[in-house]
Parts: structure tokens; C-alpha cells; sequence
């Protein structure tokens, strides 16, 4: 969330800038609005119980003066101003909780960096890394190569759980856990610590992260009130929370590769075949943790560290800025890569970073202690996709596709699946019947 003192000694400044995200925001009124009823009740809630005190004092004086009647006629004052607290108290209360869920729908400050637009026709693009291969042969999408090679299942799948799940099978799972397996060796090779988090999520842990209230449709919630974790961005930022660090654990570096679930509300009709977009997904995430003064350089880091996975894989790729109207609501500057998707000839993105600045780490109380100043700060949090694993299973199945319709592993994963350099249709054996013996007769013979 934003700083609630910043926001209204800046108002127009920062709503200003905030509805350069190319939306409305009404709540940015609504804020102005509950703010001013909450500020008004918290100054009359004050009055009377300086007033209160002042009485309860007289009472004291006139009781030690031995003006009994005169005290307890005062007394009664005393019990009307308890009732009033009592039910300004509880207005207080209702209206500030309002008032915190007004402060956490309203999205973050987007950098002066971020280019203004519309949506993502107007993000920018930095840099393409490797070309694009020239098939000589049709080339065919995942999902027909899936099951040409019998290593991904949707429709026992979706018998099992619904559209938009997939089964992978065989040299498919394998593929998909020697991609998980080498992403999060990528990332503990650059000093990330590995956790594997639970994937259900309390509340107040995505209140603080910035997905409730604004992304709640998009999340499969709990009868008990937890919710699956939509990204891993979530439990690795909240595994801080309420914590007040010192300056010499900065930056700390988390990773983690679990199962993420989102309800995919807002994309009826998109990407229904295949693995691209899907109820439950493969993610390997880094969050990182820093001090106030680090977070620039730290997203260029993460940034690198996904790029590093592609290349390595020898995959084409670009990196593009996103626009102030495509931007994620917790971010202050996001880069998408987009990774090469032979069949659909484009680009699509495969991996977020983002850097939140103090966003999450107020919302989820952050902090830390920074020795020189003995002052204490909110951190600063970043995330980025390192990689999404559906989509780079899909990019290595299309851009590792032969004409026979197999797949090349590339080099770098060879080794996590034990030294295989192919993935070739499972040969069917043709079942032979067995032999039939004939049973040998005896003629008798007529005598």
C-alpha cells in the first residue's frame, strides 16, 4: 500500500500520476472522501476523552474536598461521554477498516521511467536476443507434438479436473521436472535461498502483497477464508512479514518452484488448447528483499538472472518495458521477456520482474534497521518469473521440434534427464498371440 501521509500531502501529484495507468480509479476520490470522515472522528474522539479526563480530575479534587454531591453529579457527565466514545469508537473502527481497503486498491506509483500508454501495444522494447529459426517443414503447435509423442494428456485431464489442465506424461513430466530442477540450480548458483512454500494463503498475506482486494476474481478462495496462491511471489514476500530486519542481511534472495492456481476469470476463450494458460500452472519464482537504495540495481539482477535461462537454452527471446496501462498494480517498473513461439510466429511473455519499491514491504510491514542512520526504514521488495515453466516447456518442445515430429533437449538439460538427447514416439509393441497347440487326436484304429 502507499504511504497514507504521502498520498494526501501530494494528492494530485501522485493521483495524477497513479491515473496515468490509463484508468479511472475512483477510489482515489473514495480516499479523499473516508480519509477526511476518518480524521474528523478520530479529532471529536480525542476532544471528549481530553474532555473526560479533564471531568474525572474535578471529580478527584471535589471528593478530596469533601463535595461528595457535587462529585457525582459530575459523575453522570462522565458515563454520557463514555457512551458517546463508545459509539464513536465503533464508528471509528468501521470507517477505518474502509479506509484501509480503499488505501489497498489503489496501485502503486509508477517510476518516471515507466513510458506512458494505453495497454500492450505501447510497451517498449530494450533488446532481442537470438533469431528466430527458420523451419524448413510445417511446424506444428505443442499440443499436436504432445500427443504425437504421447508426453502430454488433455483429455483425461479434463475428465479429471476440467478445461484448462493438462496431464504430462512420460519424457512430458520429465521434461517439466528437469526444467524445474535446472531453474531453481540457476538461481541457488546466484546466491538465492530455496524454499518451498505452503500453497495456501492466508488473507492478510495477500492484503499486504497487494492482490486483495483488486484480484480476487482471479484467485480460487477457501470455504475457511485462505486462498490458493495465485504466483509464489506472494508466500516468499510474506515469509517477512511483521519483521523488522538489520541492514547486513540485505539483499536477501528467495526462490522457489511449486504449483501456483488462478481462476483465469478474465480470459473466457483464450488460450484453451494447449498448456499456455491454465487453472493450475509451473512456476519458479525469485523475490528479492533490499534496502531502499539497492532496489534499481536489484531489478536489473533479477531481470538478467530470468534472461540467463533462455540463453542458456538457447532460446529467442526480447525484452520490453512495460507501459504505465499494462503495468501490474504492485509494480513501479515492470520488464517482460517474451520468449519465441514457432507455431503463433510471436512473442509472449514467459517472464515478469518487477520492482515494488516499499508497496508490499508497508502493506506487510517490512522493515529494517539501518545501522549508520540507526533509523528504521521500509524495504523494498522485488519479483520476478524465473521461469514460467508451462511456457518454457511449451518454447522448448516448439523450438526444439524436428520434422519427424520429435523433440531435440537442449544441451543444458540433458543431464537432468539422465543423458537423454531426444524425445521420439513411444514405439507400440505389437502384441503377439501366443501359439495355439493343437491337440493330437488318436484314431482308433478298426480292427
Amino acid at each position: 500500500m502507499l504511504d497514507i501521509y504521502k498520498l494526501r500531502e501530494e494528492y494530485e501529484k501522485i493521483s495524477k500520476r497513479i491515473r496515468d495507468r490509463n484508468r479511472p480509479y475512483e477510489q482515489l476520490d473514495e480516499f479523499l472522501k473516508v480519509d477526511e470522515e476518518w480524521r474528523n472522528i478520530a479529532t471529536k474522539t480525542q476532544e471528549l476523552r481530553t474532555k473526560r479526563n479533564s471531568i474525572t480530575e474535578q471529580i478527584s479534587k471535589l471528593y478530596a474536598q469533601g463535595k461528595k454531591a457535587e462529585g457525582e453529579k459530575l459523575r453522570q457527565d462522565v458515563i454520557g461521554i463514555k457512551e458517546q466514545l463508545e459509539s464513536l469508537e465503533k464508528k471509528y473502527n468501521d470507517v477505518h477498516a474502509n479506509l484501509m481497503e480503499v488505501l489497498y486498491s489503489i496501485p502503486n506509483i509508477p517510476d518516471p521511467e515507466v513510458p506512458l500508454g494505453k495497454d500492450e501495444n505501447d510497451n517498449v522494447e530494450l533488446r532481442k536476443i537470438n533469431k528466430p529459426k527458420k523451419f524448413k517443414f510445417k511446424v506444428l503447435p505443442h499440443w499436436e507434438l504432445a500427443e504425437h509423442l504421447d508426453i502430454a494428456d488433455f483429455t483425461r485431464a479434463a475428465k479429471i479436473s476440467g478445461s484448462r489442465h493438462t496431464i504430462f506424461k512420460g519424457d512430458g513430466a520429465r521434461l517439466m521436472r528437469a526444467l524445474r530442477n535446472y531453474t531453481l540450480d540457476i538461481h541457488q548458483g546466484a546466491g538465492f535461498i530455496e524454499l518451498q512454500p505452503p500453497v495456501l494463503i492466508n488473507p492478510e498475506i495477500l492484503y499486504g502483497t497487494g492482490h486483495l482486494p483488486k484480484s480476487k476474481d482471479d484467485m480460487f478462495e477457501l470455504k475457511n477464508g485462505q486462498f490458493l496462491s495465485p504466483t509464489e511471489e506472494i508466500p516468499l514476500t510474506g515469509y517477512y512479514r511483521n519483521e523488522t530486519l538489520n541492514i547486513n542481511q540485505l539483499p536477501i534472495r528467495l526462490s522457489s518452484s511449486t504449483i501456483s492456481y488462478r481462476s483465469e476469470a478474465g480470459s473466457a476463450g483464450k488460450d484453451m488448447r494447449g498448456v499456455i494458460r491454465q487453472h493450475q500452472f509451473y512456476n519458479t519464482e525469485m523475490v528479492v528483499i533490499c534496502s531502499d537504495d539497492d532496489s534499481k540495481k536489484q531489478h536489473e539482477f533479477i531481470t538478467k538472472q530470468a534472461e540467463l535461462i533462455l540463453k542458456s537454452l538457447k532460446l529467442p527471446y526480447r525484452v520490453i518495458i512495460l507501459c504505465t496501462g499494462d503495468m501490474g498494480s504492485a509494480a513501479t517498473k515492470t520488464y517482460d521477456i517474451e520468449v519465441w513461439f514457432p507455431y503463433e510466429q510471436k512473442y509472449r511473455e514467459i517472464s515478469s520482474c518487477s520492482n515494488c519499491r516499499d508497496y508490499q514491504a508497508r502493506g506487510s510491514v517490512i522493515k529494517y534497521i539501518d545501522q549508520k542512520t540507526n533509523e528504521t526504514k521500509f524495504v523494498h521488495t522485488l519479483n520476478g518469473t524465473g521461469t514460467s515453466l508451462n511456457r518454457l516447456w511449451v518454447a522448448v518442445v516448439e523450438n526444439y521440434q524436428q520434422q519427424d515430429g520429435s523433440i531435440v533437449i537442449p544441451t543444458a538439460l540433458q543431464k537432468y534427464m539422465n543423458g537423454q538427447k531426444i524425445i521420439k514416439p513411444v514405439a507400440v509393441k505389437s502384441v503377439k498371440k501366443p501359439a495355439v497347440k493343437k491337440a493330437i487326436v488318436k484314431k482308433n484304429k478298426k480292427k
